[in-house]
């Protein structure tokens, strides 16, 4: 009878290989997840009726970044039922080459400083709703969910507020640029 006998070889095999890389990943700091900016006072400037050519509104809210790198609101969704179905805007209120301030979209987003904060306000900063199927009455509350460059979303409600000196007018001059012009 004849027997085999196979060689030993020396140092770590396959099964140790794999084992030992498992353990290492394992081992490995997790990533930390990125955070949506927070939403504080949230309200949508209330639209009792619908004017032809007028039915638009702006929502506004502080944003606040607890992050140590700045983030930037870069869109909105819609969410309440039947309200439009256009998309919303991010905005700016601008003075322009003539002097004039004007709504216009904000190029790039609105930029939340790293463990800081911003303000969406009438006259500044605003998300903004066109083409609205319905009124949005004082005390009625809406729902948008905003959209940031760190793919974090953060689903809020608005509620309707009246306010005074805030009616946006549309200047037909500007509709090439796509701007609007505010009147006090």
């Amino acid at each position: 009878m004849s027997t085999t006998t196979f060689p030993i070889k020396r140092g770590l095999s396959l099964t140790s290989i794999v084992v030992a890389a498992l353990a290492l990943v394992g081992c490995a700091p997790a990533m930390p997840q990125p955070v949506a900016p927070m939403a504080t006072d949230v309200w949508v400037k209330a639209v009792p009726e619908l004017m032809d050519g007028m039915a638009m509104t702006g929502v506004f809210m502080t944003l606040e970044n607890s992050s140590d790198e700045d983030i930037t609101l870069v869109g909105a969704t819609n969410t309440t039922d039947g309200l439009t179905q256009s998309p919303l805007e991010i905005h700016e209120v601008v003075k322009n080459d003539a002097g004039d301030m004007v709504m216009q979209e904000a190029n790039g987003g609105i930029v939340i400083p790293a463990k800081g904060s911003v303000t969406l306000k009438p006259g500044g900063y605003h998300v903004m709703y066109w083409d609205l199927l319905k009124p949005i009455p004082a005390g009625s509350t809406i729902t948008l969910t905003l959209e940031f460059s760190n793919g974090t979303s953060l689903p809020i409600e608005a509620i309707a507020r009246e306010i005074a000196n805030a009616n946006e007018t549309y200047d037909p001059e500007a509709d090439a640029e796509g701007s609007m012009e505010m009147s006090h």
